[in-house]
């Protein structure tokens, strides 16, 4: 059925004439250190930071033990992070889910690309024996490829911003690349790996700790797609603009405009760092808190109630989290999604400790408090992150081709109403390509505390810490402090992880990437205990 002209909805940009496979991997192959911005290197290192902490300190979580628990390391050449060594494939399977397990990792323009992106090069770059710069390039070009794809999957159920198939790209090239393989090879392993994108299913993602291998199996996938590519085995690499092909087949709409612009728009460079476990909106929620916490009165505050005002996509995230959540029940990609539990951690402890997150049990301070809170839409807020550069606020994942009536629903009439343009025009502005050098987030929050004497204390925020729109040094600076407090967390001290996280920060200096180096003398430990009631 053909949609009236005036309903807005997605699409728009007419399809790239080349295949965009055949493209991505002519790029990539030849793509070179100097070939990179600045800029985009200093993102580069900063999501490799970010990531290389995320991963160390989910090591210091149950999750982690159990991880490294489930997967051999036997010996190898590439660094299994947290303790061991691995053959490169099964410790970058390894290294990729730790660094997501508890949605610590960092997302570029298109998705979170980290657990791909960046473990599978530096798994393989310490066999080939690469130097930093190498290292870097196969970043980079996996980033952008994968990023890519992401971006143009606008709504419906493989729009998820955690959407784990895009890592079946991420692996075969960030492989591919560090090993120098030729642009027809990469091209073929890349439509290999993408041929039968797995669909994302609720109950068992967020319902059991099951759900943090989502990246496994696509990181895997693509790993053996370079084989299969190596051996001759061909793929279609129409694969995806073809009319039967994969965008056609995952989205109603597919925003074509993200398949160019190789060399000429960065991905990479609109990076986002997140400061505590969780997405964007859980960040927004927690550093709300935290504001109103700083204003509490010295010395134990009871807290009576406690409301969290977010965009309509906070408030759908909650509700889904928290259908898995239950006093002994706590499944970690569900805990990570719950605003409630970061809220009412942040006002009990002042910090986000990923070691607490999936903690079983109802007693204790936090789900004292996390009972307490109510999540509440702001439609301001909802509007605000529409009018983010890439729009935002809203669940797109669960819609089709057309998105206004959705969008509409989720930011109500009077909101509608007030800001027609933004509401009906963001089927169009999620088809449009953005300049990835100034994307901004405008994810807000605001918490408002009410205490047992009465009292009224309140946090809000534009954005959270680190997000693409902040700047650069700042998004670096929180990269940085999650990887010193992750190797502190591992028992080293802090004067030694300051100066590992710098060297980490400035990979692309060394002369061969080893990274056994980074937590030599570590001991893992936990932290725990309540505060604030």
């Amino acid at each position: 059925m053909e949609i009236p002209h005036w309903i807005p909805s997605v699409g728009g940009t007419a399809r790239p004439g080349e295949p965009f496979l055949d493209r991505a991997a002519g790029w990539a192959t030849e793509l070179s250190y100097g070939d990179i911005p600045r800029s985009v290197r200093r993102a580069a290192r900063a999501q490799l930071t970010s990531g290389v902490g995320a991963a160390l300190r989910t090591g210091t979580h149950p999750i982690g033990d159990r991880i490294r628990g489930a997967i051999e390391s036997s010996g190898g050449e590439a660094t299994v992070l947290g303790g061991g060594r691995a053959a490169p494939a099964t410790a970058a399977v390894s290294n990729g889910v730790l660094g997501s397990a508890l949605g610590f990792d960092a997302s570029v323009l298109g998705g979170r690309t980290d657990a791909s992106c960046v473990f599978v090069p530096l798994a393989y770059a310490e066999v080939t024996g690469a130097d930093g710069e190498e290292l870097l390039v196969a970043q980079v070009a996996a980033n952008e490829i994968t990023a890519r794809l992401g971006a143009a999957v606008t709504t419906g159920p493989f729009a998820s911003p955690d959407a784990a198939w895009i890592h079946a790209a991420g692996a075969a090239a960030g492989r591919a690349v560090i090993e120098d393989d030729a642009p027809e090879t990469l091209a073929d392993a890349l439509a290999t790996a993408l041929s039968e994108p797995p669909r994302p299913v609720e109950r068992p993602a967020l319902g059991a700790d099951a759900g943090v291998w989502r990246p496994g199996a696509p990181i895997q996938t693509g790993l053996a797609a370079v084989a299969s590519a190596r051996s001759g085995i061909e793929g279609r690499t129409d694969l995806i603009e073809a009319d039967e092909g994969l965008l056609s087949g995952v989205c109603r709409r597919p925003a074509w405009g993200y398949l160019s612009g190789f060399g000429e728009r960065w991905h990479t460079a609109a990076l986002s760092v997140r400061p505590v476990p969780g997405n964007t909106y859980v960040a927004a929620a927690a550093e709300a808190a935290l504001e109103a916490r700083g204003r509490f009165d010295r010395g134990r505050t009871t807290i009576r109630g406690v409301e969290v005002y977010g965009p309509h996509a906070l408030c759908a995230m909650d509700a889904v989290a928290d259908r898995y959540l239950d006093g002994d029940r706590a499944p970690i990609a569900a805990a990570v999604r719950s605003a409630r539990r970061a809220t009412a951690e942040a006002l009990v402890h002042g910090a986000i400790a990923p070691q607490r997150i999936g903690s079983r049990g109802g007693r204790g301070a936090i789900p004292r408090i996390a009972a307490r809170v109510d999540i509440d839409h702001e439609p301001a807020l909802t509007v605000a992150a529409l009018r983010s550069s890439v729009p935002e606020g809203v669940a797109f994942d669960g819609m089709g081709r057309a998105v206004a009536p959705g969008v509409a629903r989720a930011v109500g009439a009077r909101a509608t109403l007030r800001h027609p343009q933004t509401v009906f025009g963001t089927g169009r502005r999620l088809a449009d390509v953005p300049d990835s050098s100034g994307i901004e987030r405008r994810i807000g929050a605001r918490v408002v505390v009410r205490t047992a004497d009465g009292r009224t204390v309140e946090g809000s925020l534009d954005r959270p810490s680190g997000v693409a729109g902040a700047p650069p040094a700042e998004i670096r600076a929180v990269a940085r402090r999650k990887c010193r407090e992750s190797l502190e967390a591992l028992g080293v001290s802090e004067s030694v992880a300051r100066t590992r996280t710098g060297r980490l920060s400035r990979i692309d200096e060394e002369p061969e990437v080893r990274l056994g180096w980074l937590f030599e003398g570590s001991a893992s430990r936990r932290a725990g205990g309540d505060g604030n009631t």
